[in-house]
């Protein structure tokens, strides 16, 4: 198969239509459904999916991860972006302050002191003073994505209503369609629903940076899902039901399992033309930014059309990335067990 040349993920994203709130109630967003191109509020995708259907979520919280403070003598800015926590003092982050950022130095802050152990290409490992933990929970503020104006009212909305444990720096935002009622709604209905754990990275915002997308290595994150859960969903399919994954996250840790079997670790799954799916029916997912890693899942479901759909939905005024509208997928080529 011939290589995909990165600029075929490209198009022209108006600034308009990325919204920069969320639907004051999720239930009133909108989902396109990418087979007919029909548009109706997020509240009635029970009409739109199959009626045995299992939903399937991804229950990583967004953690407080932002820390901004100021430094103890010059009163200069610092900002750290905590990217994973290696131990209760240790973890990898970004750092932003005026000044040099050399491997055994000490910086003094407001808040806590720091030694920098260690840099690479992509970010710092540093040691804390204070428990990590601690500084995420008492000083910590939620990473809005870059295009999203920063402002603290909209923190709060960038956290799924039903995300419980993990340690995400992302949000899962297909998950932000929903809130505790429509699951519950849903559930109500007749529509079953499982969770996974991926803790999202901020691989999810990083455009693909090389000529092919091939050559492109994604960034590795950590999943986890109960055992009993994915065997659950393995004999509901036996039995007719569609495994709908709510976000590019689900789609990659279930796949990542019928690939591997493991039911937790890290997952690197890279999903191009040629994948072949082997567990999910649907995927539905927002409408992702240019030379994102997001778009190849959806050139390889959808194919070259996707630029077609992407058009008819600025068109029709839906709004894009985090905090916008959805988009319902068929995923076709299923390999099955």
């Amino acid at each position: 198969m011939n290589k995909t040349k990165t600029s075929e993920l490209d198009y022209e994203l108006n600034k308009n239509n990325i919204a920069q709130i969320r639907y004051k109630k999720p239930k009133n967003s909108k989902i396109l459904s990418a087979e007919n191109k029909k548009i109706i509020k997020f509240k009635n995708l029970k009409s739109i999916i199959p009626k045995k259907t299992v939903l399937v979520l991804n229950k990583s919280r967004v953690q407080n991860v932002r820390i901004k403070t100021f430094k103890s003598l010059t009163k200069g800015k610092v900002e750290i972006f905590i990217l994973n926590k290696i131990s209760s003092y240790v973890c990898e982050c970004l750092i932003k302050f005026n000044g040099s950022k050399k491997v055994g130095e000490t910086i003094h802050t407001e808040i806590f002191n720091f030694i920098i152990l260690d840099k690479n290409d992509t970010c710092f490992t540093i040691e804390t003073s204070l428990e990590i933990d601690y500084v995420i929970n008492s000083f910590g503020s939620t990473p809005l994505p870059p295009y999203i104006e920063d402002l603290p009212s909209k923190y709060n909305d960038y956290i799924s209503d039903f995300s419980n444990g993990g340690f995400s720096v992302a949000a899962s935002t297909a998950g932000l369609h929903f809130d505790n009622k429509m699951i519950k709604l849903l559930k109500k209905s007749g529509i079953l629903i499982k969770f996974i754990n991926l803790d999202i990275g901020l691989g999810t915002f990083k455009p693909i940076n090389t000529q092919y997308v091939d050559d492109y290595v994604i960034h590795s994150e950590n999943y986890s899902m109960k055992k009993k859960d994915y065997e659950d969903l393995l004999h509901l399919k036996d039995n007719g039901y569609s495994v709908v994954a709510v976000g590019t996250t689900v789609l990659r840790v279930l796949e990542t399992i019928a690939i591997t079997g493991n039911y937790g670790g890290s997952t690197s799954l890279f999903i191009k033309p040629d994948f072949k799916f082997k567990i999910t029916n649907y995927l539905i997912t927002n409408f992702h930014a240019p030379k994102s890693s997001l778009l190849s899942i959806v050139l390889t479901i959808y194919g070259h059309k996707w630029k077609e759909l992407y058009a008819y939905a600025q068109k029709k005024k839906l709004k894009f990335l985090s905090f916008g509208d959805a988009v319902l997928f068929k995923i076709v080529w299923i390999i099955y067990y």
